[in-house]
């Protein structure tokens, strides 16, 4: 699984380039869910793409809330921003990350970011 181009941004950590971003939309499994389910963000590398990075943040998406009528409930969403990413991709390759290895997505908890 490689990250689309289209609406990524790059980002250089420790002389290493990385491509990143924010899902636009819901997934079908956070639409199920009342607040929309937990932020999220995919890094990988820029040269070398597979072994995306997921990171879960402890919030919910800006957009958060099922429909207009009703207000999201618990922490306020906060944005992601580059540091953010920074501090993920250094936390997941001190965890043993590998970005351009084959192999399914390597998850992180982001909620301490």
């Amino acid at each position: 699984m490689t990250l689309v181009r289209k609406g990524t941004r790059r980002i250089t950590v420790d002389g290493t380039t990385y491509r990143w971003r924010t899902r636009k939309g819901l997934t079908r499994a956070q639409r199920k869910q009342p607040d929309g389910g937990p932020m999220t963000f995919v890094v990988e590398g820029a040269d070398a793409p597979g072994n995306p990075l997921v990171v879960t943040l402890g919030h919910p998406r800006p957009q958060g809330c099922c429909c207009p009528f009703c207000a999201p409930t618990g922490p306020e969403p906060e944005p992601v921003t580059p540091a953010r990413v920074v501090a993920a991709v250094r936390g997941a390759l001190a965890e043993g990350w590998s970005p351009g290895d084959s192999g399914g997505p390597f998850r992180l908890d982001g909620s301490a970011l």
